[in-house]
């Protein structure tokens, strides 16, 4: 590997996308699973998430794009060409999916891309995006735009927010690159905030976790019985020819 490469801060910045999504990602149990990663790019994560013990398969609507996915995973897995608002899958497909919302700042389309995410998603989604409301975009405005900036990006509230209103299930967040980029490549530093900001909204880089619940349960009537106030179940009466008759303990009352 290219020694200017890996000393660059975006490779730096590279790792530390993969330490996070791995973080967020250790909840879900990968044996047997199936995973769909949604606007995968050059395909730059579906190594590590084959290497995560996923069957994994990738989507991207660029062909240029598409071709670099598929020379980065080979043979380990399939990348379709689709677009994140029509993705070309059953229901519940896949037992997770990752959607990289990075192609379009239009909020109707984002809520329809984690719409059809989540209709293929059984288990739970994954959402990245680059966070407006980080140190590092807060830096880049103070700079007068001159540092480098990935676009479009997104304010962390707002698909906090969007991915809410779904009701699908638990939230967890996570944020990386805390910092201005110029301080990326100096690992020591940039290491130590990501650790201790983690859970913050102040990384460059963000994921926020939904872990869609299952259907509810229904608790059966008899085992509230017990409780103060509610009376056990009576047996019910069949009424024949002016009699009462009891389909509990068989008695008969006129």
């Amino acid at each position: 590997m290219n020694k200017a490469w890996t000393d660059s801060p975006e490779f730096f910045a590279l790792m530390r996308q993969s330490s996070l999504l791995q973080t967020c990602l250790a909840a879900w149990p990968r044996r047997g699973k199936t995973l769909l990663e949604i606007n995968c790019g050059k395909g730059l994560f579906l190594p590590l998430l084959w290497e995560c013990g996923f069957d994994v398969t990738g989507t991207e609507i660029i062909p240029e794009l598409r071709a670099m996915a598929v020379e980065n995973i080979g043979s380990k897995a399939e990348v379709e060409a689709a677009a994140d608002d029509h993705l070309p899958f059953d229901n519940d497909s896949f037992d997770w999916a990752i959607l990289h919302v990075s192609a379009t700042r239009d909020a109707a389309k984002l809520e329809t891309a984690v719409s059809e995410a989540l209709r293929v998603a059984a288990g739970g989604l994954a959402v990245t995006f680059w966070n407006l409301t980080s140190l590092t975009y807060a830096v880049y405005r103070l700079s007068g735009r001159k540092t480098f900036w990935p676009t479009p990006a997104y304010r962390w509230w707002s698909i906090q927010s969007m991915l809410k209103n779904f009701r699908a299930g638990r939230l967890t967040s996570f944020t990386t690159l805390v910092g201005p980029p110029g301080i990326w490549g100096k690992r020591c530093q940039t290491v130590l905030c990501d650790t201790c900001l983690r859970f913050l909204p102040l990384g460059a880089w963000g994921i926020i976790r939904l872990d869609i619940s299952p259907p509810g349960f229904v608790t059966p009537l008899p085992l509230y019985s017990g409780q103060r106030g509610l009376h056990p179940p009576e047996p019910a009466l069949e009424y024949r020819r002016g009699h009462a008759i009891s389909r509990g303990n068989g008695e008969k009352t006129a």
